[in-house]
């Protein structure tokens, strides 16, 4: 049984689903320039190999392209064990939102526009600072003037952003993590989230026409998942005195993210749907989103700190399963910010080292 308030979102979705859908199937499909045949893998290896390579790039960019492989180690065992018991959830788990339902409730009145959501969040100065930083990321940016109030973030990104944003304030307190030893891991894992959020539900919208608001909260959680893996890492070091070493969290990273990414979605009261899209063998048109999402998200940001070019980062995602080119190319727009690919780039990539 679906709550209330999350029925209420995804009937006010339903409205704008199939329009938007059959007009990006209707797209004529152009071909995207394909790597090497060398730098190919296996359909079914490349949403892991690039979120391998994300988690890699956000503890210690010399392991992007490193061999996969588990690592035995005291410190290892000590969070496997905490993690696998059945109390850590209780004591662990963030609990959902305070204000989700609320604004939520407010999706189907027509007269409570992004505004009145807006309002809501308004009431909390820390929340409106994160919504403001949030409305000013890669993820949400449409100009290059600052934003710097909640009437002109509502202005430029529309009532869907606008919702799409607030979701993602009223994740971003949980996610936060202190991690000296991996410095950039906090912004790296928050941003892939704000992007693969936008990316599913803008593949859910227009490929799978499945719950767009589902796929957004997917990529949302999944990321929440990262962070409370990278919690129990630095308690656990700090508890016994140990280094913790980049491929050993890495490692954990790899195991442990979407199983606590799905203790989440039940703490929260999400949909069974959103459970099953989560597990690491999940199937359907949620868990198509969430990969193709999450992979492409992956693929931007290693792309922005130079580790692939444009072209190479497609031709990966083309083969996924569920990425037509159209649909595709305009999902990477959205999320890069750019032209799928310029003169100047299609020359360099020639001469490029090859993608890890």
């Amino acid at each position: 049984m679906r709550p209330v308030w999350w029925r209420a979102m995804a009937d006010w979705l339903a409205g704008r689903r199939s329009a938007v859908a059959m007009r990006h199937a209707q797209a004529p499909a152009r071909p995207i320039l394909v790597a090497q045949a060398s730098e190919m893998l296996p359909a079914d290896g490349v949403a892991a190999h690039l979120q391998r390579s994300l988690h890699a790039l956000a503890l210690s960019p010399h392991l992007v392209g490193a061999p996969a492989g588990s690592i035995a180690s005291p410190l290892g065992d000590a969070v496997d064990r905490a993690l696998q018991d059945r109390d850590w959830a209780t004591r662990q788990l963030p609990r959902r939102p305070q204000l989700l339902p609320q604004l939520i409730q407010t999706v189907n009145d027509d007269a409570a526009s992004a505004r009145v959501m807006a309002a809501i969040i308004g009431q909390d100065p820390v929340l409106t600072g994160n919504l403001l930083r949030i409305a000013n990321s890669p993820a949400y940016k449409v100009h290059e003037r600052p934003v710097e109030s909640l009437q002109r973030a509502v202005t430029l990104v529309g009532t869907e952003g606008v919702r799409q944003i607030i979701s993602a304030v009223l994740v971003q307190p949980v996610m936060q993590v202190q991690c000296e030893v991996f410095p950039q891991f906090s912004s790296i894992i928050w941003e892939h989230a704000l992007l693969a959020s936008r990316a599913a539900a803008d593949h859910a919208r227009t490929v799978s026409c499945g719950d767009a608001f589902a796929a957004q909260w997917l990529g949302l959680v999944q990321g929440l998942g990262a962070a409370l893996v990278m919690r129990q890492v630095l308690h656990e070091a700090q508890g016994s005195s140990s280094t913790v070493d980049a491929a050993l969290a890495l490692d954990l990273l790899q195991r442990w993210s979407l199983p606590l990414a799905q203790r989440v979605a039940a703490a929260w009261d999400l949909p069974e749907p959103v459970h099953q899209a989560l597990a690491v063998d999940a199937s359907g048109p949620l868990a198509d989103s969430l990969r193709l999402g999450s992979a492409a998200a992956a693929a931007s940001l290693l792309c922005r700190h130079g580790h692939g070019s444009q072209v190479r980062m497609l031709a990966l995602l083309e083969q996924l399963p569920s990425a037509p080119p159209h649909a595709l190319r305009w999902i990477w727009r959205r999320l890069h910010g750019r032209a799928v690919q310029t003169v100047d780039e299609a020359v360099a990539d020639d001469s490029a080292p090859p993608v890890p």
